[in-house]
């Protein structure tokens, strides 16, 4: 992994933020089966390979992204050779003690070295210190490297939405307890 910093947002950080490709590349899917009777309701997802690798657009209006700031318990940007590289957005539930992390971004010219773990060992630092039991993690059903990532880093599989995300796409949420 490059030697990243990791901080809080800055107001000149948004724009070069919003600048980022948020779409990815992937090659593979979760596909959703549904089996549902009278008695039972089974859920099943499978990692699918697809034909060729496709491009993924963000499920969310880059634009949006940082005016939709109500919950919001932090924004933490990793800085690379004193430019920032990726960010994620926490937002909170302070009710119940959850926190989401609803973005997780890094530039393409620098993905999949570690700097997305980065800053999710940093967002459930954040959660331990603010005292929430739980961070939740979405992603989109496509986005096979953040499934990946999850998975590696100790999170499990505790959900889904339908129609979740503004584009209509299926939402696959992850969990991990922070204390």
């Amino acid at each position: 992994m490059p030697e990243i910093t990791i901080r809080s947002i800055e107001p000149e950080d948004v724009e070069s933020l919003q600048e980022f490709d948020h779409g990815y590349y992937t090659d593979f899917v979760w596909q959703m089966s549904l089996d549902l009777n009278i008695d039972r309701m089974r859920t099943t997802f499978q990692r699918v390979r697809l034909p060729r690798q496709v491009f993924v657009s963000y499920p969310r209006k880059r634009e949006l992204i940082f005016q939709e700031m109500d919950d919001v318990e932090a924004v933490l940007v990793a800085v690379f050779d004193g430019r920032p590289v990726g960010y994620v957005k926490i937002s909170s539930s302070k009710n119940l003690g959850v926190a989401r992390v609803s973005d997780l971004v890094v530039s393409s010219p620098i993905r999949r070295q570690g700097i997305a773990s980065g800053l999710m060992v940093a967002s459930m630092d954040l959660c331990t210190n603010r005292r929430f039991h739980t961070l939740i993690l979405e992603v989109q059903s496509k986005n096979d490297p953040a499934i990946r990532m999850a998975n590696k880093l100790g999170f499990n599989f505790c959900g889904f939405q339908d129609h979740y995300f503004p584009n209509q796409e299926l939402a696959l949420f992850f969990s991990r307890f922070t204390r």
